[in-house]
């Protein structure tokens, strides 16, 4: 269950993400609870000079219930001329699944079903990684992206202080998941998170062109 850290509220924060010491983009997340649903919603997009260079776009939504068991999953990635857009519907015993890719006017469509075993989609993971984490807990359900499921467990977990913020350091190793593009995960992400609030502080992330770093505005 969520527990008493998320509560029944809105929760939104806001980050910076840079490369090499300069900002390349901004990155927002909202989690929505009532008790019985989390509605999350995120997007990212570049910033200044390099947004003139790559136009990169991502935005989607989800919908889960207070066991983080998804109902719901929409993702948009936009990078170059490409657009990529997947769509999951989350019922009792199967996922239908679509995804959509776009460029220079071609669409090609890819529809399937698959077995649902109580999976959650990315963006509700974020919430459970974290619900996991502050709690000590075990990291149990798998994540369910472009037609497949992963288990990735967390290590290194400690307490820290951040600038006067209590915080627990843990690490995770997506790379097995298979995003693609700019941001897929090339090893391991280091995050930092709040104890007050439950929300990710910081995080340092491998992708494919290198370490990003992820801050609180």
């Amino acid at each position: 269950m969520l527990g008493p850290v998320y509560g029944e509220e809105v929760r939104k924060r806001c980050y910076t993400v840079s490369y090499l010491f300069i900002e390349v983009g901004r990155f927002c997340i909202t989690y929505d609870a009532n008790g019985t649903e989390i509605k999350t919603t995120a997007e990212a997009t570049t910033t200044g000079i390099i947004k003139l260079l790559k136009d990169i776009h991502y935005e989607g939504n989800a919908v889960a219930d207070s066991t983080f068991r998804s109902k719901s999953f929409y993702f948009l990635k936009k990078e170059r001329s490409i657009i990529e857009i997947h769509r999951y519907r989350f019922e009792n015993d199967r996922i239908l699944f679509k995804k959509e890719i776009i460029q220079k006017g071609d669409i090609k469509v890819t529809e399937k079903t698959f077995k649902n075993r109580g999976y959650m989609d990315p963006f509700t993971a974020s919430l459970y990684y974290y619900n996991r984490i502050l709690s000590g807990k075990k990291v149990t359900k798998k994540i369910f992206y472009n037609g497949k499921s992963y288990l990735i467990p967390y290590t290194g977990r400690k307490e820290v202080q951040i600038s006067g913020i209590k915080a627990i350091y843990a690490e995770i190793d997506p790379s097995s998941i298979n995003v693609g593009g700019l941001i897929q995960p090339s090893g391991v992400w280091k995050l930092w998170i709040d104890t007050v609030d439950g929300m990710l502080l910081k995080a340092e992330l491998k992708i494919k062109v290198g370490t990003v770093k992820i801050e609180k505005i």
